[in-house]
């Protein structure tokens, strides 16, 4: 049984993977998705055949390049997985150098090292639970919602929607820190729409 459970936890985590590498490409080559999920050609065929069949993704042939897309049931089941794995994970450890960047941009915009940065659950007023990054100064607690992308796309949007649904429903601040200025403009108009008393700092490295 233990090792049916931890099977099953990795085809999780696989289809999650693929899943986000081809939400953030928008449409992404099969080669590239191959170096990105770590999985031999027989093994990522059967999961992306499985995909198409479920229409979670999208198949494009062109002359040679075989392409995919994330349809918006695919972005759904990517949604309900990260926060399955939150779950899982009870609360997830960040890599190194996420909290060496997290330090650095604390340090310039706020004068302080004292923090700590995790994924945590919490309950909004409507007795949802949510698993999202906190970070976390003295007393105070905030969402924190890291950008990186360098256009505007549907998982940028997706990401920052439901950070402002779990602010609005929690009444937590939110905190964005944006690592390109590109999608700096939109970001903000999103951010401002029914804000409702919302809470919202965003910091541009």
């Amino acid at each position: 049984m233990k090792v049916l459970c931890l099977s099953n936890r990795t085809r999780i985590n696989i289809v999650e993977k693929i899943l986000d590498y081809i939400a953030r490409e928008e449409k992404a080559l099969k080669t590239h998705i191959l170096y990105a999920s770590n999985l031999n050609s027989s093994n990522l065929n059967k999961y992306l055949d499985w995909m198409v069949k479920l229409g979670l993704v999208e198949k494009y042939e062109n002359n040679r390049n075989i392409a995919y897309t994330i349809t918006p049931k695919g972005m759904e089941i990517l949604d309900k997985l990260k926060n399955l794995n939150g779950v899982l994970n009870s609360k997830r450890d960040l890599l190194s150098d996420e909290l060496v960047f997290y330090r650095d941009v604390f340090k310039k915009t706020m004068g302080s090292q004292e923090f700590t940065v995790s994924y945590k659950s919490v309950i909004g007023r409507t007795g949802l639970t949510y698993i999202h990054l906190i970070v976390r100064y003295g007393d105070v607690e905030n969402l924190l919602l890291s950008l990186n992308d360098a256009a505007v796309s549907q998982y940028l949007i997706r990401n920052l929607a439901y950070s402002l649904l779990v602010s609005d429903d929690t009444g937590m601040p939110l905190l964005i820190i944006l690592r390109n200025k590109i999608v700096q403009d939109v970001v903000a108009k999103l951010s401002s729409l029914n804000t409702s008393g919302r809470r919202v700092k965003t910091i541009v490295v």
